[in-house]
């Protein structure tokens, strides 16, 4: 799951960015939180079908900002990367 949602990262991006609507299926969210899950982000699904990161003082995120919390840290890892070159 973790190298799956790497590699949708720039397909979401690329729709987010070309058709201007932040919508992801529930397959990018599932991957999203199993990406998370893996650095150590806990995220929990409420009943209103937000989500809940964190522990304590957990915040509420709807599921495109869950994905996007989710691509801010591929993002954020593929940087160091770059910068080597």
């Amino acid at each position: 799951m973790v190298r799956e949602f790497e590699a949708l990262a720039n397909t979401i991006m690329h729709r987010w960015a070309t058709e201007r609507d932040l919508w992801v299926s529930p397959s990018e969210v599932r991957e999203a939180r199993a990406y998370l899950a893996s650095h150590g982000v806990r995220s929990r699904e409420r009943t209103d079908g937000t989500f809940e990161i964190g522990d304590e003082d957990a915040q509420s995120y709807d599921a495109a900002r869950l994905v996007l919390l989710g691509l801010r840290r591929v993002h954020a890892a593929r940087r160091p990367a770059a910068l080597a070159r």
